[in-house]
């Protein structure tokens, strides 16, 4: 009788540690699935970034900013002659 006694608050105790853990698997497993969501939610926003950042850093955007802040092309290339009078002392 005391051996299906303790049989029984065996398994009543396996149940409830059973049903605890399965409940708190779930908490963990909701946990994942909202961290997963977010990063991927982040990782869109890298990647819109970097794009904006690719585009603001393209030579065609900076051009066209050098010439709104009054930076000019000059066709002109000034040089020094090759042989030079301090350098060759």
């Amino acid at each position: 009788m005391k051996l299906i006694k303790f049989l029984s608050f065996i398994i009543i105790a396996l149940v409830i540690g059973n049903v605890t853990l399965t409940n708190a698997s779930v908490d963990d497993r909701l946990v994942v699935a909202s961290l997963s969501q977010e990063i991927s939610s982040l990782e869109n926003a890298i990647t819109i970034l970097r794009s904006q950042v690719a585009q603001a850093g393209s030579i065609k955007n900076i051009t066209s900013r050098l010439e709104a802040m009054g930076f000019t092309d000059t066709p002109k290339v000034a040089s020094l002659p090759l042989v030079s009078a301090v350098a060759s002392r």
